[in-house]
């Protein structure tokens, strides 16, 4: 598991300059990384080890990443957030949305220029545990993306930072 997700993640790496013309999109696209959070810096924002193993090791590959950012407006992308600032974020959308999220559901990452956001939700093994969280829209409307996170990477690579799962069949 380890290799996949820092596998999937490292595979965004090719794209640290910046692109015109990726996909249909109209604007100049780069992927960033940030430095390895450390074991500490994890278990900080996690504390008795509620982070699932495959965010641990995506955190321990980037802290932070911006993939597919939109350079010049900042309206595109996905920023997968650092650990202490996932754990922040889903604590906050627990207090608002509070029928929305599960226990054990963790915000992992951000849509640049929309509210959409990318949750990582270990209970939904029938569905898909990469989810797309919708701000308007209910749970059980909310796209599921991929099985994994690291099936969710290599999907987004792959789509060139569309949105896949807007598609009728991924």
């Amino acid at each position: 598991m380890a290799d996949d997700v820092a596998a999937a993640l490292n595979a965004f790496r090719s794209y640290v300059e910046p692109r015109d013309g990726l996909a249909d999109h109209p604007f100049k696209l780069a992927c960033w990384f940030d430095e390895p959070a450390t074991d500490a810096e994890i278990a900080s924002a996690w504390p008795g080890g509620q982070a699932p193993g495959e965010l641990v090791h995506s955190w321990s590959t980037s802290r932070q990443s911006r993939l597919f950012e939109d350079v010049d407006y900042g309206q595109w992308g996905l920023m997968l957030l650092p650990p202490a600032n996932a754990a922040k974020r889903t604590a906050g959308e627990r207090v608002l949305r509070p029928n929305a999220y599960r226990a054990g559901d963790i915000i992992i990452g951000e849509f640049l220029g929309d509210q959409e956001l990318l949750v990582f939700a270990p209970s939904e093994v029938n569905r898909g545990q990469v989810l797309i969280a919708l701000p308007m829209d209910d749970r059980p409307d909310w796209p599921a993306a991929a099985s994994s996170l690291a099936e969710f990477l290599e999907r987004y690579l792959d789509a060139l930072g569309e949105k896949y799962w807007e598609r009728a069949s991924w």
